[in-house]
């Protein structure tokens, strides 16, 4: 490799960032259009409901922009959860009654137990590998009380994954924001790489945004296993908010998770 070829590959490198943070503000203009929250919000409120009726409190685990939020709080006392803190930043401003936590979806401790847990949008494919997936769901029902409920979004099945190295290509125009998606995702394994490029034009010039998400695939039964081994009775909703993915949702049986 000449200096020059060297020279490019660390830029190229260099210009990578961590997912969610360049391009948090543009994440709500690119995702509302295509996904129904209020819809969605009560179809999970309605899950929460029935598995746990006289539920008050709430937390959203990989809440992002508080888009979900916005309209779980009309039923109940809810809080946030992100990695991100710009993607949080937005979450506050949407919703200035609520708290908000930064921490891993893998291991955090708010120092509380809800009602009810969420975590939405396939957000616990982050989650890697398979010890830690059930490790994710014993923190979960860490933060629950007997008998609460938990409602996780899956990610597509391991089994159902084609991978479209061509990508997909997503935009919105704003009255001061016009902003482009395109993305691909290819699988090695488990593990899927996508690597997303934005790029925004505002009043103040010419965005660009460079980011690499790794995450997982898990099988139907690998989610139902960890739920069991975290002391849930689980079931699967195929439907779900997307029938792709479908929905998982347990209880909490007795006073804590298995192992606990």
């Amino acid at each position: 490799m000449s200096a020059g070829d060297q020279g490019r590959a660390d830029g190229e490198a260099s210009a990578w960032t961590a997912p969610f943070t360049n391009a948090a503000r543009y994440y709500d203009a690119l995702y509302t259009r295509e996904r129904d929250y209020p819809a969605q919000a009560a179809r999970v409120a309605a899950a929460a409901r029935e598995l746990c009726p006289g539920a008050q409190t709430l937390l959203d685990v990989a809440c992002g922009t508080g888009l979900h939020l916005e309209h779980l709080a009309r039923e109940f006392r809810c809080e946030g959860l992100d990695a991100s803190e710009p993607m949080l930043e937005i979450a506050r401003a949407r919703n200035p009654g609520l708290t908000f936590h930064v921490g891993d979806l893998r291991r955090f401790d708010t120092a509380r137990r809800y009602d009810v847990v969420t975590c939405l949008f396939s957000s616990i494919t982050y989650a890697m590998d398979v010890p830690a997936l059930r490790g994710t769901l014993r923190t979960f029902a860490r933060h629950l009380v007997p008998g609460g409920a938990c409602i996780v979004e899956p990610g597509i099945p391991f089994d159902a994954w084609v991978d479209e190295p061509s990508g997909h290509v997503r935009h919105a125009d704003l009255p001061e924001l016009a902003v482009a998606m395109v993305d691909r995702a290819t699988r090695r394994g488990r593990e899927v790489t996508r690597e997303v490029a934005y790029a925004a034009a505002t009043p103040a010039g010419i965005d660009q945004v460079l980011e690499r998400h790794r995450f997982a695939l898990f099988t139907a039964g690998e989610y139902i296993e960890a739920f069991q081994q975290a002391g849930f009775q689980v079931r699967h909703d195929p439907q779900g908010l997307d029938p792709a993915r479908g929905l998982y949702a347990g209880n909490l049986a007795g006073s804590g998770p298995a192992g606990s």
